[in-house]
């Protein structure tokens, strides 16, 4: 049986791609990189903060 893998409950905020984006002052980033983290997602898909945060370090090559 195949895992299902469940949603991070203790990663805070979940909001779309779209809405991330349009929050850059609260992730202290220009919209640019938040949508270059999220490049692959599609507008209204659902992502943590602890995702976008993550994604945000790689994009800007702080994480390898």
């Amino acid at each position: 049986m195949a895992r299902k893998e469940m949603p991070d409950e203790s990663s805070g905020l979940n909001r779309s791609r779209r809405e991330w984006i349009e929050s850059t002052v609260y992730l202290r980033a220009e919209g640019f990189e938040v949508a270059g983290a999220l490049f692959h997602l599609q507008d209204h898909e659902q992502v943590s903060e602890n995702e976008v945060k993550k994604r945000l370090a790689k994009y800007r090559g702080g994480e390898k």
